[in-house]
């Protein structure tokens, strides 16, 4: 399974929207787009200045949502229109969203609409709930158990069928880019390199600012649920502790796979496989194979879940690297350990 031919490439003119989802290399393309705002205008591109604040359109999702929607799909239409030799491009990992889709439907101008494309990288969903889970506990969002949390969000968020097709049935089945977020399945094993394949470019352009490689490491569960505990308990500020134990040269615990066991792993993707089927079959043309690779959870593939020893040295770990955190940034400017 390898989708290292991609689509075609847009053409000139129109907008295309990146919706993530979350927790597929956003921040990083997001990044690239705008660090080569003038290598891209080059090429015939351009990411769209109307909502955008820093290097996403994130801020747009709630307003998107709201009565102010009309509003500002005029303001994107009218800048796409100012320039129809360019392609437009939009970036928000949190447009992943059906109610995205809604209001596209409500209140986008109808050409817009016309000349709209979605470009969407979709993360095997036991990963993807395992990401999620981590990053809402970690900011102290939520306290479920991690197979409550696939209970009561799984639907909503992983669903990639009722996602994607509802940005299907405001733009076409043929508008809907979708792309796996699989290291053999990305161009290069890149989403930058991807993303710039899906617009017929090449990363390695000499022209092209290379921004910084994230290498990405998940922290571990145990660092998440501790961190998670002192955002509800206490007044640490907690981005500001994640912020130092990432940049700390020891680090924080890493660990993925910590979240779900294997069994419980094949119990998630069994949920979601008639959808998936659906969706390679509706959006990814001339493939015959799953949507995604399954190999790790065969059955002679070994749980990568962590036995008991080393997830009560991940929880230790995890206090020790924690305290020892919270007394550096103490060290160096206590204000900011807590929330204002």
């Amino acid at each position: 399974m390898t989708d290292s031919a991609g689509p075609s490439a847009p053409g000139p003119g129109g907008l295309l929207i990146h919706i993530g989802s979350q927790k597929t290399g956003s921040t990083a393309l997001q990044n690239f787009l705008s660090a080569n705002e003038t290598a891209l205008a080059g090429r015939g591109l351009r990411f769209l200045a109307t909502g955008r604040r820093n290097i996403s359109h994130n801020s747009l999702f709630r307003p998107l949502r709201g009565p102010d929607a009309a509003a500002i799909w005029a303001d994107v239409a009218a800048e796409v229109a100012a320039h129809p030799d360019t392609l437009s491009i939009m970036s928000s990992e949190n447009f992943f969203d059906r109610d995205i889709a809604a209001a596209m439907a409500r209140h986008m101008p109808a050409g817009l609409r016309r000349a709209c494309r979605v470009v969407a990288y979709a993360r095997r969903q036991d990963a993807y709930l395992e990401a999620m889970y981590k990053q809402k506990t970690k900011n102290g969002r939520e306290h479920l158990s991690p197979l409550d949390f696939v209970a009561k969000v799984g639907d909503e968020i992983a669903d990639y069928r009722a996602i994607l097709g509802a940005f299907a049935d405001v733009t076409g089945d043929d508008a809907v880019i979708l792309r796996r977020f699989e290291r053999r399945a990305l161009k290069n094993g890149d989403v930058i390199a991807d993303f710039l394949g899906v617009l017929g470019l090449n990363r390695a352009d000499a022209d092209f600012v290379q921004p910084e490689r994230d290498a990405n490491q998940t922290l571990s569960r145990a660092v998440t649920e501790q961190m998670g505990a002192l955002a509800r308990h206490t007044k640490i500020n907690v981005r500001e502790l994640a912020r130092e134990m990432i940049l700390d040269p020891d680090g924080a615990p890493r660990r993925s796979r910590d979240v779900f066991t294997k069994g419980q792993c094949l119990q998630i993707m069994a949920h979601f496989a008639d959808g998936n089927a659906a969706v390679c079959e509706r959006f990814i043309k001339g493939d015959d194979g799953p949507l995604f690779d399954m190999a790790d959870l065969a059955p002679d593939a070994p749980d990568r879940y962590p036995p008991p020893q080393e997830e009560l040295a991940l929880y230790a770990q995890a206090q020790e690297r924690i305290a020892a955190a919270i007394g550096r940034i103490e060290r160096r400017n206590r204000a900011r350990l807590f929330r204002g």
